[in-house]
């Protein structure tokens, strides 16, 4: 069995110390085909936000803020978190999302599945990353909608997607199991398990603390890396939030203290 940890790297430690549970706050927005699409509000989740944050702060060697209570809004994590979420979603991403949301789950008579393109092109994106120290931000795919007409109705399953943050694996055979800092749960126990022998069949997916069949599948998002201790902004619908960057709570411990610009 291969086993692999990105260094140093615990979501009980690195991880934010508050679950992905908010209150309501305005929506925020997509360019989605040039129009101004309004998805969600902070109450239904902050989770890309969270799991780049943690990124950022990890990629600049840094432990996250101590708190263990979700920062209020308009505080500078709070909008840190919301223009990650922002950047989380950009046009490649929802594409991404919605481009497999019309997919069946194995190969059919149209071509490739979601199965194939997620273990044969994403999984060895995600599995370099984790190969070489870094953590990969994945973005779970939820629904099933028709082609062509789905890449339009599609857009009412991207409020039940979800993000995650792999940070190792352990592959025994084909049996996959990616470790990841989920940002709806606390610990380090959070994993997605599959068997990627065939690629060509639909692969069901196994997400921890989820009903089987709630996910689809992942792919690693286009996540980009940003030091979080400078200013950021992302848009609300009503407005821009900004944020002059986020304090931490200090070096990660056995690290070097040199931020690689990676991601």
């Amino acid at each position: 069995m291969v086993s692999v940890r990105v260094p140093e790297f615990l979501p009980s430690r690195n991880g934010f110390q508050f679950t992905n549970s908010w209150p309501s706050e305005p929506n925020y927005t997509l360019d989605l085909l040039g129009q101004q699409v309004t998805l969600g509000n902070a109450s239904m989740g902050l989770c890309g936000g969270m799991a780049y944050t943690v990124n950022d702060l990890y990629q600049t060697r840094l432990l996250p803020p101590a708190a263990t209570t979700n920062p209020a809004e308009g505080t500078p994590l709070f909008n840190y978190i919301v223009a990650r979420l922002t950047n989380s979603f950009d046009p490649a991403d929802v594409t991404h999302y919605l481009s497999w949301i019309q997919m069946s789950d194995g190969d059919d008579f149209f071509g490739h599945g979601l199965a194939w393109h997620e273990i044969t092109e994403e999984w060895p994106l995600i599995m370099q990353d984790l190969n070489s120290g870094v953590p990969a931000a994945l973005g779970l795919v939820a629904g099933q909608q028709p082609p062509v007409l789905g890449f339009l109705s599609g857009i009412s399953n991207l409020g039940s997607c979800h993000q995650v943050l792999a940070w190792g694996y352990d592959l025994n055979g084909s049996d996959l199991t990616i470790h990841v800092y989920d940002p709806d749960y606390l610990g380090d126990d959070n994993t997605i398990s599959l068997n990627i022998g065939n690629p060509t069949q639909a692969t069901p997916i196994a997400v921890s603390n989820n009903a089987p069949g709630r996910y689809r599948g992942f792919f690693r998002t286009n996540y980009q890396y940003r030091d979080p201790r400078t200013p950021v902004s992302g848009a609300f619908i009503e407005t821009v939030v900004t944020s002059p960057g986020i304090t931490t709570g200090g070096p990660i411990p056995g690290l070097p203290s040199a931020a690689p610009a990676v991601g």
